[in-house]
């Protein structure tokens, strides 16, 4: 039994080693890369306006190039947000699931009741099984709409991710839910993939808040990660519960 609850333990530490990894790469392209990149692009749209307007040319090639670095910006902001999305550091799960609905290719019809803060742990696997959830619902489901509801309830985060599809979906077959299987089973929790055919699919993830071991440090995680502590996160002020 012992040794059961030391390797729980020590997956643990290595998914909140990976979270904090994945943190600081996502910190470092925004504070870094991107803010670069932003202020190239003002200084070309002041050197285009500097341009005497008889030369047409020249104005239309650094429009371009600014145009060209904008996007570029832009890609980088959906890599790091894939990395590790700054919404979940500076808001918390309730907006980053709204974010997810807002992105989805797929209609989400979403219901989230969760006030303040969870621990990051349980945030992040929420987060990237709600995510890879639409995913594999935009891609495979043939659904005009998919449903999502988030509840913690007796000290437990119950996430479900539902469509009204074909169905027949097998578990491990390009689905990369089965990666984060791991991550779920190290905080404790249980998921569980329904997708009879003709009755769409659903995908269940139950996360004990408070079973969130002490032993993972900011300590541990910086040293696992190899690097630093990780920065303390603001916590949002509790809000009322009610339909996200």
């Amino acid at each position: 039994m012992k040794s059961r609850v030391q390797l729980a333990d020590s997956r643990a530490r290595l998914v909140a080693a990976a979270d904090h990894a994945r943190r600081r790469i996502e910190r470092d392209l925004h504070d870094g890369v991107q803010q670069q990149l932003v202020a190239l692009a003002l200084e070309l749209r002041i050197a285009e306006e500097a341009v005497p307007p008889e030369l047409t040319q020249v104005r239309t090639q650094l429009a371009q190039v600014a145009t060209d670095l904008r996007r570029v910006t832009d890609e980088l902001q959906e890599i790091s947000r894939g990395i590790h999305p700054a919404i979940l550091s500076e808001g918390g799960l309730r907006p980053a699931l709204r974010a997810l609905a807002r992105r989805s290719i797929t209609p989400v019809e979403l219901d989230v009741d969760i006030s303040g803060r969870l621990p990051e742990q349980i945030e992040a696997a929420a987060y990237y099984i709600a995510s890879e959830a639409l995913t594999n619902v935009a891609k495979h489901a043939s659904t005009s709409t998919a449903y999502m509801h988030a509840v913690v309830h007796d000290g437990t985060l119950h996430l479900s991710i539902r469509d009204d599809g074909a169905g027949g979906a097998t578990p491990g077959a390009g689905s990369g839910l089965i990666g984060l299987t791991d991550r779920v089973e190290a905080l404790r929790g249980t998921i569980s993939i329904s997708s009879p055919r003709g009755a769409g699919t659903t995908v269940r993830v139950d996360l004990p808040v408070r079973a969130v071991h002490p032993a993972v440090s900011s300590t541990e995680i910086g040293a696992a990660a190899g690097g630093d502590a990780p920065r303390a996160v603001q916590r949002d002020r509790p809000s009322p519960s009610g339909p996200g």
